[in-house]
């Protein structure tokens, strides 16, 4: 009789009424979250997330730490990057205050020497700056020929080149790389250095060297081509879990839906026309499945499909990526102030240094104001780069010193590799689709096809569509019975 009746409980989990469908999300970073605002807004009650780390992010995340939070890399946004914008709006996300937005500005400054194995660079200092007063593309255009630390003839030659490009359409060569694309536009010397390659590996965090022209291009159409507010930097005030992941949890949760965190799924298994998601605290059956974890853990959770997953399994093991380091620096009873909160970082180790100090200083945390908090970042460091804590914090230091004057040695500092943390944005690279073999089952992630490089914007476009194909699979079985 025990054995009937739990025949009969699986027959109703598996012709259920739409309002009983059950839909599982692993993984509760920005794809992951994405997906399940979608879902509980198109009335699916039963929607559970699970997340195996301690907090909401996945590889964008807060890491708890003594001296404050960090994150496990700085992201940036752009004004372009639409898709986070709105649904940051959709849930109550003010991305007016969890965002510090600017025109477009990219600042160097020099750390004073050049350190051996670094670039020779000019000295002088370089600035880009775009202006809110004018609009699109006579905003870039004005940044442009008003760039600091070049000749005329350089500004003049990038204006030419942006002209080709857009009389291109902005497309290139099959497999080209960014740096195959600067040669042939004759695009050399320090305006190729902080302007064009510093674009790339912002945007796309992967060198120039090995970057994907044609991904780089998508992003410079849509700055280039788009309103006036499309090329603003959006600089995080808010650590990366508290910006989108955290605001979404609230927002399902309020309408019903679960989430784990600490609750990491160790197998994921067809049973029957269900689907069996076993966790540290958790084993039930899902109608369907949004796979939104990195591609190696993803990869692993395949394991017990059937062989027409092979494929798929390969491709994920196969997807090169690229390392974030991040340092922080703590200065106790110190203010230290940037020119701007993000600077670009010359004859350094360390390229990009953001201040945290006044990114997140406010009503609510005054004592910030009176200390300095620094983030020095370095983008797709190569394997052979030593990211050596001690060496990157006398850089940082003598960075920040550079720009801001003497001041007194950090009272710490924490070092942060994300050592997967986004894709490899290479030519040619063929990313996964969001379907499998099984429909059951959906794949969600930055890493997945797209016009885009692996961004947060990537990420969520991702979640979206991988809501979409999950509905109509639902609406598709739910008909059916």
């Amino acid at each position: 009789m025990a054995c009937l009746a739990h025949m009969d409980a699986m027959a109703a989990l598996e012709h259920p009424p739409r309002s009983d469908l059950r839909v599982a999300i692993i993984g509760g970073g920005y794809a992951g979250m994405a997906a399940a605002v979608s879902l509980v807004d198109a009335g699916i009650q039963n929607v559970t997330v699970y997340e195996a780390g301690p907090v909401l992010g996945g590889r964008a995340r807060r890491i708890p730490g003594g001296n404050g939070d960090d994150d496990n890399g700085q992201h940036l946004c752009l004004g372009a990057y639409t898709a986070l914008l709105k649904l940051m709006a959709h849930i109550g996300a003010d991305s007016d205050r969890l965002f510090y937005r600017s025109p477009l500005r990219l600042i160097f400054g020099s750390s004073g020497k050049k350190l051996a194995g670094q670039r020779s660079h000019a000295h002088s200092p370089f600035s880009v700056r775009s202006v809110s007063y004018l609009p699109a593309p006579i905003n870039l255009i004005a940044a442009i020929l008003t760039t600091q630390g070049v000749s005329f003839e350089a500004r003049w030659k990038t204006l030419m080149a942006l002209h080709q490009l857009r009389q291109l359409s902005f497309l290139c060569l099959p497999g080209q790389t960014v740096a195959a694309l600067l040669d042939q536009l004759g695009i050399r010397g320090t305006i190729r250095t902080y302007f064009w390659e510093s674009l790339c590996l912002a945007a796309l965090n992967t060198r120039p060297e090995i970057a994907c022209a044609q991904t780089f291009l998508n992003i410079l159409q849509d700055i280039a081509d788009g309103p006036r507010q499309a090329s603003d930097l959006l600089i995080p005030r808010v650590d990366l879990s508290a910006l989108f992941p955290e605001p979404a949890a609230r927002y399902i949760e309020a309408r019903g839906a679960e989430i784990y965190t600490g609750c990491a799924i160790k197998t994921l298994l067809p049973a029957g026309k269900l689907v069996q998601v076993s966790g540290v605290r958790h084993q039930r059956l899902y109608h369907h499945v949004i796979l939104a974890t990195p591609p190696r853990s993803s990869a692993a959770l395949l394991k017990g499909w059937p062989e027409i997953f092979r494929p798929l399994r390969d491709q994920l093991l196969s997807l090169p990526h690229e390392r974030i380091a991040t340092l922080t620096l703590d200065y106790a009873s110190t203010p230290v102030r940037l020119p701007f909160p993000m600077m670009g970082v010359t004859h350094s180790p360390v390229e990009w240094i953001f201040d945290r100090t006044q990114l997140m200083a406010g009503k609510n945390k005054p004592h910030l104001k009176k200390s300095g908090r620094i983030a020095c970042v370095i983008s797709a460091p190569p394997e052979a780069h030593s990211l050596n804590k001690d060496t990157l914090t006398e850089a940082g230091h003598a960075a920040v010193q550079a720009i801001t004057g003497t001041l007194p040695f950090p009272t710490s500092s924490r070092l942060v590799v994300e050592k997967f943390a986004t894709l490899s944005c290479r030519p040619l690279l063929a990313r996964p689709e969001p379907n499998t073999p099984d429909p059951r089952l959906i794949l969600a992630g930055d890493y997945l096809r797209s016009r885009y490089p692996s961004t947060l914007e990537t990420a969520v476009r991702s979640g979206l569509e991988a809501a979409r194909i999950t509905l109509d699979r639902l609406s598709s079985s739910s008909d059916l019975h």
